[in-house]
């Protein structure tokens, strides 16, 4: 006969199993109900006075803010860019006439002999004041270029294998010394936008170093940084290159870099293809910083002559306008 089941487990465990089998029904009673996420739990948040998407008007998200104008709707989104791309061109469109303006008033002003052959250009401004550079942008900039020296000296003299240094810049290989000429005086009607570019470094590399050195074969290192520091303008233009002074760049060419001395903004390249196209060696250029003319200039290969630019009233500006249509 089979022996019944006896319940051996003490009386202490079964009264203690059956507390915690209470408990955890009162925690199950007590506990939250858990959420699964919904749609709309899963909608950005979006303040009701928050910024507007500038297509759709409805209201941005945080994220929608940090990243523009539009909401995250790629047709939004698609709208805004075209918008945007169609204020470029009425910008642009604009300035070409105020500056078509300056020029016919000034040729009208001062009598000038320009034809409608001659080179036109518009070009940005550089504006910034001048200061004296602190002690710390020179610190920098010498260290930086003790490096450069030390590294093209190695190379010179043999003590490690040269490397590709090709550059990316060169001045264009296809125009004439007279138009470079008048290409350079293009840049001090601007006073050197571009120049800022070179901050901290003024885009001298281990090519540069080496051009110098094999033009001076005497010369040592050391020679080479007194010879680039003793250049450093007392009083340059702020946030910009340490010889970017009012006077132009204080290396003569022979000194610098291949992007210095080949880089073409847009206005420079549209003058060099126009002075090519008419063998021009005369071109008007303006100045502007982005919507109005700050400055004007004709210039050739013997230098630049800069004019008043007021701004025109609507009717100049009409005229103008009318006479280039």
């Amino acid at each position: 006969m089979q022996e019944p089941h006896l319940n051996c487990q003490p009386e202490f465990q079964r009264a203690e199993d059956a507390s915690a089998d209470v408990n955890h029904q009162l925690d199950a009673k007590h506990r939250p109900t858990e959420h699964r996420p919904t749609e709309h739990h899963a909608q950005p948040f979006r303040p009701f006075d928050a910024p507007r998407c500038v297509i759709c008007h409805s209201p941005l998200s945080v994220h929608e803010q940090v990243n523009g104008k539009t909401c995250s709707r790629g047709e939004c989104k698609t709208s805004y860019l075209r918008v945007e791309i169609q204020a470029e061109h009425r910008r642009q469109a604009a300035l070409r006439q105020r500056s078509l303006a300056t020029r016919d008033r000034i040729r009208r002003e001062h009598s000038l002999d320009l034809s409608r052959d001659d080179a036109f250009g518009i070009l940005p401004s550089n504006d910034r004041p001048l200061k004296q550079p602190s002690k710390r942008q020179i610190g920098e900039f010498v260290d930086r270029l003790t490096q450069v020296i030390s590294h093209a000296a190695q190379i010179h003299f043999g003590s490690v294998p040269a490397e590709d240094l090709t550059d990316e810049y060169d001045k264009p290989t296809d125009a004439t010394p007279r138009q470079l000429a008048v290409l350079g005086n293009g840049c001090a009607v601007c006073r050197g936008h571009c120049c800022s570019q070179g901050k901290g470094h003024a885009f001298i590399s281990v090519d540069t170093i080496l051009k110098y050195l094999n033009a001076n074969p005497t010369a040592r290192p050391r020679d080479v940084l007194q010879a680039y520091v003793s250049r450093i303008g007392s009083r340059t233009y702020a946030d910009s290159c340490v010889y970017h002074s009012q006077n132009g760049c204080e290396l003569p060419r022979e000194m610098r870099s291949k992007v210095c001395n080949g880089y073409l903004c847009k206005g420079l390249y549209s003058v060099l293809s126009q002075l090519q196209e008419n063998e021009s060696s005369t071109a008007f250029v303006v100045a502007t910083d982005q919507n109005h003319v700050l400055r004007a200039g004709v210039i050739d290969p013997a230098g630049h002559q800069l004019y008043d630019c007021a701004e025109l009233s609507s009717d100049d500006q009409t005229t103008s306008n009318q006479a280039e249509a």
